[in-house]
């Protein structure tokens, strides 16, 4: 088996909005792709934030590529966010910048050694890879909130991450613009080992091209498994989500 990339052990924190606690213990292998799924407040983006090292947990301990996010300073913590893609329910870019200026920052920041024309090459292979070349030159407040949320994960993928976290990433998001993002993810793990943890809200196709589902409810998780072994188990208030 893979070596663990993500590991929530005996974790154990408060869920905002909601009487429950999360409550989870569970281990994420090198290069797997997992859904997280369930109904709201089950605790899905509370996991993610966890993994991201942005939520301490009350109790328990989180380790993303083999660094504990309690016991690394955080002036030590830049070098594993750079091999960390994450995208939130609030993807964060920046109002002042356009599309291809958001997507171009981890570029500009972090690989120094390219040429100008080398880094506005990948910005625009990428962009054009999820159907946003012809929005490069518009900002935030003039997209969609499906346009805003694939410029994030655009700018997420820019460092060729080793782990790409992804919260609720087919949000606004037609039909046919899912199975681009998701094609798009299934040709990158092709051809560069990645990770993947996704948040998913409703029901999609997305959730054909991963490995495993876990199946959160009240800040448990309630089944873990291959899509086709998590139907079999799941109860039947559930089972829309892994349909």
């Amino acid at each position: 088996m893979n070596e663990a990339v993500l590991v929530l052990e005996q974790v154990r924190t408060p869920m905002a909005g909601s009487p429950h606690v999360l409550d989870v213990d569970l281990r994420i292998a090198a290069g797997e792709f997992v859904a997280l799924v369930g109904p709201s407040r089950s605790g899905k983006s509370l996991v993610i934030e966890l993994a991201a090292g942005l939520v301490r947990p009350e109790a328990g301990r989180v380790v993303l590529l083999g660094h504990e996010w309690n016991d690394t300073p955080e002036s030590e913590q830049t070098p594993v966010r750079l091999r960390v893609g994450t995208v939130l329910q609030q993807p964060g870019l920046l109002s002042n910048m356009t599309v291809f200026n958001n997507v171009l920052l981890p570029l500009r920041y972090h690989r120094g050694a390219m040429s100008d024309r080398d880094r506005a090459q990948a910005v625009m292979a990428e962009l054009e890879r999820l159907g946003l070349s012809a929005l490069r030159d518009r900002f935030p407040a003039e997209l969609n909130h499906g346009e805003v949320r694939r410029a994030a994960i655009a700018r997420a993928l820019m460092l060729d991450p080793e782990v790409l976290l992804l919260d609720d990433p087919v949000a606004g998001l037609d039909a046919e613009l899912v199975l681009v993002l998701k094609r798009h993810l299934e040709e990158r793990r092709a051809h560069h080992a990645m990770t993947v943890v996704a948040a998913l809200r409703a029901p999609s196709p997305f959730i054909e091209a991963v490995d495993r589902l876990l199946v959160l409810r009240d800040g448990r998780v309630v089944a873990d498994g291959t899509r086709e072994a998590v139907v079999g188990v799941v109860p039947e208030s559930l089972r829309m989500y892994v349909a």
